[in-house]
């Protein structure tokens, strides 16, 4: 063989081949994949991590509310009550409420008062109770996820579900190659 063949045969063998650039993109395409797969991964798990901070948040801050209408409403009853018991005892300070001296009142104007007093008060603590309620509390948060895939008038919100579903996809994508790679 002469010179010229061999120097040819050695020029064509150092020349990439298709499949030897088809394996180099398919490998930058395996990382490039990869990497927004992970991406994708961890905006959603900080999205997770958003809503359910924010979920607790809002059961505490329930929570506190419930506690100091409760406070409030005992304090009012404990208010009302010491009025009443002073008032049937005879030692009502006219002072007290206005400047202006209290009329004298009858036992069944104070007992009426007294038992509007107690209405108002139930109503408020059983309000109070429905609200703190942990299946009331899970069903503003359900809501609350609804309102961001459901716009107003009740249309699916299609950017979002599709950045939902790419999320998911991309998890699963992830999971399948690591079990490959594993196994």
């Amino acid at each position: 063989m002469s010179d010229q063949a061999a120097a040819a045969l050695d020029s064509a063998a150092d020349k990439p081949t298709a499949a030897d650039s088809a394996k180099v993109e398919t490998a930058k395409a395996a990382d490039s994949a990869k990497v927004e797969t992970a991406t994708a991964a961890d905006s959603a798990k900080a999205e997770t991590s958003k809503a359910a901070d924010s979920a607790k948040a809002e059961t505490a801050k329930a929570a506190d509310s419930a506690k100091a209408e409760t406070s409030k409403a005992a304090d009012s009853a404990k208010d009302v009550s010491t009025k009443v018991t002073g008032a049937v005892a005879g030692k009502v300070d006219a002072k007290a409420d206005t400047d202006a001296p209290a009329a004298p009142r009858s036992m069944d104007e104070i007992e009426a008062e007294l038992e509007a007093t107690r209405q108002r008060l139930a109503g408020r603590l059983d309000d109070l109770q429905e609200y703190v309620k942990p299946k009331n509390v899970a069903q503003r948060q359900v809501d609350k996820l609804k309102g961001v895939f459901v716009d107003e008038y009740g249309g699916v919100k299609p950017d979002r579900v599709l950045v939902a579903v790419g999320v998911v996809v991309a998890v699963v994508g992830l999971g399948v190659v690591v079990r490959r790679r594993r196994g």
